[in-house]
């Protein structure tokens, strides 16, 4: 299943099923969207299910990144209609309550999610997702939502969000920088600490909120048809790149 033909033939086998007439079965020709995630893809049908006049949308996913699309997408346009997410082992989590229970907080939860670590996005070590809420519940980080996901923002406005909050994650937001957190952190203990447990250096972080960036502003697109019109390559790690464009793009769409 890693290679994309195979995945394309499979998609086209299943859906010359009939599988009854209350499941419609949607290839990737047919989609009203044209995002490569099919995370961003099911929030798109969500969203068109809800314009659509559904009372209630459920969907079958136990992705973290699709339960944080949902929480924000549903207090974005503010849905009116029961939105569920259910899990394989059948359990049902209702969108609409953790919404209700997040409030305003919401709009800080894709680059929360992002910069934490997701699908597509490296983590910090010893940092899991209940530290990154308590920095969100605890904390009005400026730009979490105005900034990152944002297709005009500059590179020293995401730094300052993004290093805003990742000083508030490692305790030390007093700290004018990465670097300073990480002599801080160093030099405050007896032991030299791991140097895995210690924050990134401001170059290492540039390289998180870019990517970071990336993965929120495709997010952000799933009421769009298609994905802004950016150069993925721009918000790859040098050392990613590959002399073939298409291979890059395939790479980093997955």
């Amino acid at each position: 299943m890693k290679n994309k033909q195979n995945k394309r033939l499979l998609s086209q086998l299943l859906c010359t099923h009939n599988l009854g007439g209350h499941v419609e079965l949607v290839s990737r020709a047919d989609s009203i969207a044209k995002h490569d995630k099919a995370d961003i893809s099911l929030v798109s049908y969500m969203l068109h299910a809800a314009s659509g006049g559904a009372r209630t949308v459920r969907i079958l996913s136990d992705d973290t990144d699709v339960f944080v699309l949902l929480v924000y997408w549903c207090w974005k346009v503010g849905l009116t209609c029961q939105l569920q997410i259910e899990k394989w082992d059948r359990s049902v989590l209702d969108i609409n309550d953790t919404v209700a229970e997040l409030g305003e907080k919401c709009k800080g939860i894709l680059s929360m999610h992002a910069l934490s670590g997701c699908d597509t996005v490296s983590y910090p070590n010893g940092k899991g997702k209940a530290s990154a809420l308590k920095v969100l519940f605890q904390n009005d980080i400026h730009g979490l939502d105005t900034v990152l996901g944002e297709e005009d923002a500059t590179q020293h406005d995401l730094m300052e969000a993004g290093t805003a909050f990742f000083l508030a994650l490692y305790g030390h937001k007093k700290c004018a920088s990465m670097n300073g957190a990480r002599h801080v952190i160093y030099y405050k203990r007896k032991n030299p600490p791991p140097l895995k447990s210690l924050p990134p250096t401001n170059m290492n972080l540039a390289l998180h909120i870019r990517r970071a960036h990336l993965q929120i502003m495709l997010w952000k697109a799933a009421d769009k048809a298609n994905p802004p019109a950016v150069k993925i390559t721009d918000y790859v790690c040098r050392c990613e790149q590959r002399s073939d464009a298409n291979a890059v793009q395939g790479a980093h769409s997955t």
